[in-house]
């Protein structure tokens, strides 16, 4: 599952699709769903490309994050560091026992570029049976899928079949392309409690299988 922190959104209406409105937004459907969403239909990721990342000293692997540089056809890039202070996405050890792996997002909705992302996997179990590329998993939430699909596939909240699929793809792929804060669907209103300073937490949480 996934949760949104205290800032979170509590009521968003959305108008339908179409090429696109009088507020200039392009629209598009999964990328407003998975990540735009939160952040009043405008694109949120990291405004670097490539992504600095700290693997946790062997925590992870650079092919489990890599692979979204060839799921997007090379739209989001990665080059990796040797400590976490000069790191955008980092990697640790969780202490619990009942998750996969969790990641914890913050994100700065005035210029919509993410700041933080933090992931923290379970020593004992991110590689078994009970999680399905635990790693690959939460880098797509740290670089800015914010959500979990429903298509059996690797961004299922228990990873599915481990597949990374067309949709997950597509939207990674097309942010990448655009520029933070690029309006891509048009949002009639919307409540929420924010963090001083415009920012907004996120914490996404990815469970044992059972």
């Amino acid at each position: 599952m996934w949760r949104v922190a205290g800032w979170a959104a509590l009521c968003l209406l959305v108008l339908g699709c179409g090429d696109d409105d009088s507020t200039g937004a392009t629209h598009n459907g999964p990328l407003f769903e998975f990540n735009a969403s939160e952040n009043g239909g405008r694109t949120i990721r990291w405004p670097n490309n490539p992504i600095r990342v700290f693997l946790g000293n062997g925590v992870a692997r650079t092919d489990e994050v890599n692979v979204w540089t060839a799921a997007t056809g090379g739209a989001v890039r990665f080059t990796f560091v040797g400590s976490a202070g000069a790191a955008d996405v980092t990697f640790g050890f969780t202490g619990r026992t009942d998750i996969c792996g969790v990641t914890d997002i913050v994100f700065d909705e005035g210029p919509s570029t993410i700041v933080e992302a933090d992931v923290q996997v379970s020593q004992q179990f991110y590689r078994s049976s009970d999680c399905v590329r635990t790693v690959t998993h939460e880098t797509a939430h740290a670089i800015g899928f914010l959500g979990h699909t429903a298509d059996d596939g690797l961004m299922d909240p228990d990873g599915g079949n481990g597949q990374i699929t067309p949709l997950v793809s597509g939207v990674l792929r097309d942010l990448y392309l655009m520029a933070p804060g690029t309006f891509v669907a048009a949002e009639v209103r919307r409540f929420g409690l924010r963090r001083p300073g415009g920012k907004k937490a996120m914490t996404f949480i990815y469970p044992l299988r059972h």
